[in-house]
């Protein structure tokens, strides 16, 4: 099983998921980037002082022969306190990597001069927008920053002039809030449904059975990113005895259901056992059948003798 956030990064890598949860996360669900359109780029940028600094996933946005925009992903399964701070960062590593090669197609052509010459850059020459999308897949509920206003300590002598200072907001898709998964395409829809009710077992039953038809035939790609970023081992067995790279969600969930109540069942007789054997020993016969009868007795009797 790899890292959570490497194992969605892989598999957001498809351009028709890419740009499902492009159209989702950012244009409330309009159908504004085409998988077709997608160009695969380099995700590490150079610094200028040595070093290189990587991001998740990062597409070229293209339009016949023209670049309209660099789309890029971070996935968070942790709540990140300075997320504004770290996509500005990130933004501004790849709009100085474009203005670094035009600038090296200038030296070459030697075609500047006086200002543009001093700059290396052209009043003609235009960067690429860049917009960046964070998916939160985590549990808690995102309690960071969502905008670099947010991180900065403004005193009320400086409150008149905030306008002033920049701001750098972030796209921020929390899977746990998603409303509609129905306006996903089936491969997000299994996969943010799990992890949107990961926690709560029988909300997951209750979204599987609904989607039954989806649930009974996922593709074990698929089936593999929700093991590595829910970290549901139970479900590997299932993965490793495939025969036709599919696997039926809906049987996994419900052997794995009878196969925790079976062991929950067998780990309450062996208590209950050890607790009858333990009151016998004692000669509590009048606390064996209390036992029996009264669960909350029962209860304090377990921990009365350190039983788990």
């Amino acid at each position: 099983m790899g890292r959570p956030d490497t194992s969605l990064g892989s598999y957001l890598k498809d351009p028709k998921r890419f740009a499902d949860v492009f159209n989702q996360g950012v244009f409330q669900g309009e159908i504004k980037i085409l998988p077709e359109v997608l160009k695969e780029l380099d995700s590490v940028s150079k610094q200028s002082r040595g070093g290189n600094r990587a991001r998740d996933l990062v597409k070229q946005y293209m339009y016949e022969d023209t670049k309209l925009a660099i789309l890029a992903i971070e996935n968070q399964n942790n709540i990140q306190y300075f997320m504004p701070l770290k996509n500005m960062l990130y933004d501004s590593d790849f709009y100085n990597d474009q203005r670094k090669t035009i600038s090296k197609g200038h030296k070459e052509t030697k075609d500047l001069k006086r200002d543009e010459y001093i700059s290396s850059f052209s009043k003609n020459d235009k960067l690429s927008p860049i917009i960046t999308l964070v998916i939160y897949y985590g549990d808690k509920e995102w309690n960071a920053p969502k905008e670099l206003h947010e991180m900065l300590e403004v005193s009320p002598k400086l409150e008149p002039f905030k306008g002033l200072i920049q701001n750098y907001k972030i796209n921020l898709l929390e899977v746990s809030k998603i409303d509609n998964l129905d306006a996903y395409s089936d491969d997000m829809k299994v996969l943010f449904g799990f992890i949107k009710y990961q926690r709560d077992k029988e909300k997951l039953q209750q979204f599987i059975s609904k989607n039954k038809e989806i649930f009974s035939c996922v593709p074990l790609e698929t089936c593999s990113t929700i093991e590595a970023v829910t970290n549901t081992k139970e479900i590997r067995k299932y993965m490793k005895k495939n025969e036709n790279g599919v696997i039926n969600v809906c049987q996994a969930i419900e052997d794995m259901k009878k196969s925790s109540e079976a062991r929950g069942k067998t780990m309450g007789e062996t208590r209950l056992s050890t607790l009858m054997n333990r009151l016998f020993e004692d000669e509590r016969i009048n606390d064996v059948k209390k036992a029996i009868n009264d669960s909350k007795f029962r209860e304090n009797m377990y921990q009365e003798y350190g039983i788990k």
